[in-house]
């Protein structure tokens, strides 16, 4: 399959990332956002990438979700990078542009896919695991905080099949960085889903960044509690769950036995030294005031755990404490890992 027209869904700074490297590259690629400073400031100046090592100003087509209806292209493929909670109707907003074969692309956290094929159909729904980090704090503006070299995405079929149009899909994403495709999304889709529970609802609990949270003496028991409880509903599930971080899930199960923690701590204090000054996204979220994706993320847990029969008393206490934070009724601050020491 050729795609010769994409679109972004949701500009924030995956959206971002995808459009401006995708431009600079030549692709026809026009970004959808609902940020109206956003949008006017791509359109008047361009979108600008920070990144490690370089930055760039790409004039990019920009475009308001009020003014969608009057395009008149249809899209070979989209990539949706809105938050999970907008993913049910931002589905149904864009199907009406894709072209009868085209293809949704989730560039998310969590897993939405069983929310999309529904809407678009199953055979039309492609997962793209992001693994780059970024932050947009200002219009037109997306820092990237991971280094180039760093694998930004993993693309697959929902069936595990490496498909001429998933190939395609990492040929164009080449530009952003050394992208791959997957033969077990959901393995990758859960190794994803278990970092960003384990990291992203601590650092917006804590306001700690990556390398701080990582490197605090009180993440380290409530991080393996999280991933013990994700591992445990990915084998009843019957799913093989790739390296989380980059570090094999048997070595967390370990560490939870009391074997080899602190080569664990060890290891996840480095690759947090590794992560920079990137913060995460629902530390992003809560500092711009912005609901965060708790649910989606540490509530996916929760909900797949009851649906299986594995207690997560971890995860279920993290959402309780986000939405606490949330809605100012804890102060965000590294004491609120304390409230969770009583489900180590």
């Amino acid at each position: 399959m050729v795609f010769a027209k994409l679109a972004v869904m949701g500009v924030g700074a995956i959206g971002s990332t995808i459009g401006a490297y995708l431009t600079r590259a030549g692709t026809d690629i026009t970004l959808i956002d609902m940020w109206p400073a956003h949008v006017d400031a791509m359109q008047q100046r361009g979108l600008t990438v920070a990144a490690q090592d370089e930055e760039f100003t790409v004039k990019v087509k920009a475009v308001h979700l009020a003014d969608a209806c009057r395009l008149r292209e249809r899209f070979d493929a989209v990539f949706l990078a809105v938050k999970s909670y907008d993913t049910v109707w931002a589905t149904h907003f864009i199907q009406p542009y894709l072209q009868t074969a085209g293809v949704l692309v989730s560039a998310q956290n969590s897993i939405n896919e069983d929310l999309i094929a529904p809407i678009v159909g199953y055979t039309r729904t492609i997962g793209c695991v992001v693994t780059l980090g970024a932050g947009l704090y200002e219009p037109a503006h997306v820092t990237r905080t991971s280094a180039s070299s760093r694998p930004p995405f993993a693309v697959g079929e929902l069936n595990g099949m490496i498909t001429p149009r998933v190939r395609e899909l990492v040929k164009l994403l080449s530009p952003v960085g050394p992208s791959h495709a997957t033969a077990n999304l959901w393995g990758d889709r859960w190794a994803k889903l278990i970092v960003n529970s384990m990291a992203n609802a601590l650092a917006g609990i804590t306001g700690l960044g990556s390398a701080d949270l990582r490197a605090h003496p009180d993440a380290f028991p409530i991080t393996v509690k999280i991933v013990g409880e994700a591992l445990a509903i990915a084998a009843a599930l019957g799913v093989q769950v790739e390296p989380v971080g980059g570090i094999p899930p048997q070595q967390y199960l370990d560490a939870l036995r009391g074997v080899g923690r602190e080569a664990l701590r060890a290891a996840l204090v480095e690759r947090g030294r590794a992560l920079g000054a990137g913060r995460p996204s629902l530390l992003q979220d809560i500092t711009k005031g912005r609901r965060a994706e708790v649910e989606y993320l540490n509530g996916y847990v929760v909900r797949k755990g009851c649906e299986v029969g594995v207690p997560t008393p971890m995860n279920a206490a993290i959402v309780d404490i986000t939405k606490r934070v949330e809605v100012g009724e804890l102060q965000q601050g590294p004491a609120n890992l304390q409230l969770l020491t009583p489900y180590v």
